[in-house]
């Protein structure tokens, strides 16, 4: 059998609906002719042929041209300034932060244990899912799956067990999901550690504030949520990191990403670890969705793939990171959110609230829409988030090539909760400091939010 995939829906060009909606107009007025002549007794004058086939199609098409004009001129404010509201309703519920700085990023992704690894598999098009070799659907055949090669580790395991006894959490439950999303958060947890050692430790005085912020799946229970992040807090904790200077900060369960980040830039002089990881390969998972007929199948192209993987960042205030002598890093402007309505999977998206929080980020950011490389988003593979995503690339960054510069990191992904938001976010810091031009991120994989920010390779003023 053959793997399943989706390619991301193209818009009609603009001439090609005008043709269509010509050749539609002229095959009205000719078939209209017609019928009327073979019906009539008499032969049609060649003026009644220049009236019928050529002067009424014209006038036809010219009075609709000027009809548009003339009703929507004046209305056509109106729904603009509608959808400019909600963003800016949505923005001024949000407390101003200022930009962050991303000193570095580490990521476990089924396709890549870098951003550089992963950018070039998704630039080969092999950062796809594939069918799984254990999981089976209700009938028996093979799931469309995004399984990490990096999300075993006996060793790992047996030494998080054996800390849970020394530490006396013995008695908690940790399935195969909980170990295998445990096993990817730590190995991303001692990249960025590792990061942090080397950026600011060998540094004469006082290291700064460490500030651990895991995003763990909602469903983990709070003993779980606990359990976890001492876990992390110790492991960067052996890489020779301060205890005094690391604190682990805990993480709402409905907190939004942009409220994370807004947490990790409220310290002007702290420095932020925020980790995701998740994992939902597991039979049992696959037999829950099942079950509630959300699991991706041939015939149910809007399902959930399921997923796994970590992703983190180590990041500080602009302001901070200026202070210090020759820090490479790029700069996250402020999350731009919105909330709408909960979409329907099974129907197309109207890209409005999408596009109208991209061209707000650039244009606050000062950045024209033309100077944008690339656009990064945790799209994943439902057909209607992948049409709102390029309707915006095709719509308000037209230079941008959709199948090249357009990247959807949950496609590659799979379904696993906040991680392909921050693997998104950590590509978006590889492609700037790559093509040394602004890059645009995007989130719209949940029902009814939206977020858009611009990760630049060079620090804004401030």
């Amino acid at each position: 059998m053959t793997s399943t995939t989706v390619s991301p829906p193209r818009p009609l060009p603009g001439w090609l609906k005008n043709t269509l909606f010509a050749a539609g107009i002229l095959t009205l007025c000719w078939g209209g002719a017609i019928v009327y002549w073979r019906a009539s007794p008499n032969t049609p004058a060649t003026g009644d042929l220049l009236l019928v086939l050529l002067a009424a199609p014209l006038c036809l098409l010219a009075a609709i041209w000027l009809g548009k004009k003339v009703v929507f001129a004046r209305p056509k404010a109106a729904p603009a300034a509608a959808t400019v509201a909600p963003a800016q309703a949505a923005a001024s519920t949000t407390p101003s932060t200022p930009p962050l700085a991303i000193l570095a990023t580490a990521m476990r992704a089924p396709h890549g244990a870098s951003a550089e690894e992963l950018a070039a598999a998704i630039a080969a098009n092999q950062a796809r899912p594939d069918l799984d070799p254990e999981l089976v659907d209700e009938d028996g055949f093979p799931v469309t799956s995004a399984r990490s090669g990096e999300a075993v580790d006996e060793a790992l395991q047996e030494e998080i067990t054996e800390w849970l006894m020394l530490t006396g959490m013995a008695e908690l439950r940790l399935g195969e999901t909980h170990w295998r999303a445990l096993t990817l958060g730590t190995a991303v947890v001692r990249d960025l550690a590792g990061e942090a050692l080397m950026q600011f430790l060998p540094q004469a005085g006082t290291p700064p504030p460490l500030r651990l912020l895991p995003l763990l799946p909602a469903t983990w229970t709070v003993e779980q949520h606990h359990a976890a992040g001492l876990w992390f807090k110790h492991t960067v904790a052996q890489f020779g990191w301060p205890l005094e200077h690391l604190t682990r900060i805990e993480v709402a369960r409905d907190a939004t990403l942009a409220s994370v980040l807004g947490q990790c830039a409220a310290d002007s002089q702290a420095v932020t670890m925020l980790v995701a990881c998740d994992s939902h390969i597991a039979q049992e998972t696959v037999d829950e969705w099942a079950a509630n007929g959300t699991v991706f199948k041939s015939e149910r192209l809007q399902g959930r793939v399921p997923g796994e993987g970590a992703a983190g960042l180590l990041i500080t205030s602009s302001k901070h990171v200026q202070s210090l002598q020759e820090r490479a890093f790029t700069v996250l402007s402020p999350m731009k959110e919105a909330s709408m309505a909960s979409v329907n999977n099974n129907k197309p998206l109207d890209a409005a609230l999408l596009n109208n929080l991209a061209r707000q980020a650039c244009s606050e950011a000062n950045v024209e829409l033309g100077n944008v490389g690339m656009i990064v988003a945790d799209t994943g593979s439902r057909t209607n988030r992948v049409g709102e995503l390029m309707q915006v690339a095709s719509g308000a960054f037209p230079h941008l090539d959709t199948t090249a510069d357009v990247t959807c990191v949950g496609i590659s992904s799979g379904s696993c909760g906040a991680v392909p938001s921050v693997t998104a976010l950590a590509l978006a810091q590889f492609q700037a400091a790559t093509l040394g031009a602004p890059v645009l991120y995007a989130s719209n994989e949940e029902a009814q939010v939206r977020y858009v920010a611009l990760v630049h390779p060079i620090p804004l003023r401030t």
